[in-house]
């Protein structure tokens, strides 16, 4: 409930009802009239002026204090002095479309329905200049509706060619899928025929260069003709064996990006089949094989194990004398499967022995060009180790282990 309504001045009225839009054009004389009608109110802090749903039968303009328009507890905005809310209320009696409370002691001026009505039954200007303000409001909003209609349609016209251009995206994407999965099956292609290839050649290849050693240990029972005839084979053989490394570089490329693919493999299977596809050459350099092995079965790439060992033996036979042997172990220890191959060869320095992987140009085993790096990377790939034992004069054991699963 409000309190009991007090008479303000007449001119304070008039002041407040001079900045009310909807009397903008009525005369300052028929605006006497009006503020006469009007009546003020006083609310506490926290009192309702009237809530959402009542009925609206009256116009409110705050002279003190402030209010809050909320719906529930969601506040929609706040008003102050001279600020006005509920002004359709004059002309039509509709509900309330959300609550006014006062936030502080407030005080309201007051203009009823009934008391609007009967200023503008004795004073058809009030009414005219009333309806003017109306009409123009009516045709702001029309003015508004047509140009939020334009945007509309200017929105809708955007939305349309999006959704074209959404689609042409989701066609070309579909044919860069289709052509991502031609190129990947040709990537897969053609890393296979590389492995096949340069792994099926550098086997014959290191015996060929076996060959060429042993006739470079006995350079000189030879005549000139075949020395020349020699280097050049050599030479030959030694470029071919880099440009296999350079290709088996690609496929450490493919490594990084998780091209692995592991399979359960013997590699007691493996170390037999290497040892045995050595066996001409073996038999050239009088060299003996002790190999020590047991059943051990890991999820590894089989090429990639298959080119470890097989260069890691090629390096063995490479530097050991004739008349020597190699000894091949294979075992379990701490929960790790390890490989060791060793020669009696002339061994590694330990200068040399440190830029061993990482520059292997640089240490005194000329020959290994890249090889040792390349079998390196291919175990540190599959999750295991390389390691090398060695002094100079007294022979070379490579280590390999991985982590039992």
């Amino acid at each position: 409930m409000s309190l009991p309504p007090e008479r303000s001045t007449h001119e304070e009225f008039l002041d407040l009802l001079k900045n009310v839009r909807i009397f903008a054009d009525v005369k300052n004389n028929d605006l006497s009239d009006i503020a006469s009608e009007l009546a003020q109110r006083k609310y506490r802090s926290g009192q309702t002026v009237f809530k959402k749903g009542d009925e609206g039968d009256a116009m409110y303009i705050i002279k003190e204090g402030s209010v809050r328009v909320h719906d529930g507890n969601h506040v929609l905005s706040r008003l102050v002095p001279g600020q006005v809310f509920g002004e359709f209320a004059l002309f039509d009696k509709e509900l309330r479309s959300a609550s006014i409370t006062a936030e502080e002691p407030t005080v309201l001026f007051e203009l009823g329905q009934e008391n609007f009505a009967r200023v503008m039954f004795n004073k058809p200007d009030v009414t005219m200049g009333v309806l003017r303000k109306v009409i123009r409001r009516i045709r702001e909003m029309n003015e508004l509706e047509g140009k939020l209609a334009k945007s509309y349609m200017k929105i809708q016209k955007q939305k349309n060619e999006i959704e074209e251009q959404n689609q042409d995206i989701l066609n070309q994407k579909a044919e860069l899928e289709k052509t991502n999965e031609q190129l990947t099956k040709l990537n897969e292609e053609k890393n296979r025929l590389i492995s096949v290839v340069s792994h099926g050649i550098r086997n014959p290849l290191t015996s060929s260069l076996c060959v060429a050693d042993l006739l470079d240990t006995d350079k000189d029972e030879l005549s000139e003709t075949q020395k020349e005839y020699l280097d050049l084979i050599h030479n030959s053989l030694r470029r071919m064996n880099s440009l296999i490394n350079q290709t088996l570089d690609i496929d450490l490329i493919e490594l990084q990006r998780d091209k692995l693919k592991p399979e359960a493999i013997n590699l007691q299977d493996i170390l037999e089949r290497v040892c045995e596809s050595f066996k001409y050459t073996l038999q050239l350099k009088k060299i003996e094989i002790d190999l020590k092995t047991e059943p051990i079965i890991l999820k590894l790439d089989r090429n990639f194990i298959y080119l470890i060992i097989d260069n890691l033996l090629s390096n063995a036979i490479k530097f050991s004398p004739s008349n020597k042997r190699i000894i091949i172990d294979l075992f379990v220890n701490n929960n790790k499967a390890i490989i060791e191959i060793s020669d009696q060869g002339p061994g590694i320095s330990e200068k040399a022995l440190q830029t061993l992987f990482d520059n292997p140009q640089l240490h005194d085993r000329q020959t290994d060009k890249t090889g040792l790096s390349i079998a390196k990377k291919y175990v540190e790939g599959m999750g295991g180790e390389l390691f090398c034992k060695s002094k100079h004069g007294q022979g070379t054991t490579f280590m390999v282990q991985f982590d039992m699963e």
